[in-house]
């Protein structure tokens, strides 16, 4: 009789918990979506979001690819889906063709810009985060 009430404390244990992991997961996705101006409408166009994690070492968690309308303004439209959390999000056009964004000595040898960063120094993911726990439809990210 003792093993029986231990086996149904342990069960209705792992179901409450259980149910309540469940209650708190975010298993929404929002969607992030805007634009990217200042590109030249010759070259692939990069869009990335960053978790803070990886933003340092510049491992991207998303990354999508554009191919601009051919024209005299480039603006490419993006969306990508995302749980509940901060992001950084960033872009490059990506001249050579290689897929990745090329530095000389820590300066992108590519245009590329984030979004809420524009000026000299190194981006700070506190500074342009964005805390994403809806929809956001407003993103602009200018390249240079």
């Amino acid at each position: 009789m003792k093993s029986k009430s231990i086996l149904l404390a342990v069960f209705l244990s792992v179901f409450v918990f259980s149910f309540f992991n469940i209650a708190n997961a975010d298993d929404h996705l929002h969607k992030v979506s805007g634009t990217v101006t200042g590109c030249s409408s010759k070259h692939a166009v990069h869009v990335l979001i960053y978790e803070e994690a990886g933003f340092k070492g510049m491992n991207h968690s998303q990354e999508n690819i554009y191919s601009p309308t051919k024209g005299a303004d480039c603006s490419v439209d993006f969306s990508m889906e995302v749980p509940t959390g901060p992001y950084a999000l960033a872009s490059f056009e990506d001249k050579n063709g290689n897929g990745e964004l090329d530095f000389f000595f820590f300066i992108p040898k590519e245009p590329a810009g984030f979004y809420q960063f524009s000026g000299m120094g190194a981006p700070k993911f506190d500074k342009m985060k964005v805390d994403v726990n809806g929809d956001i439809d407003n993103i602009e990210i200018v390249l240079p």
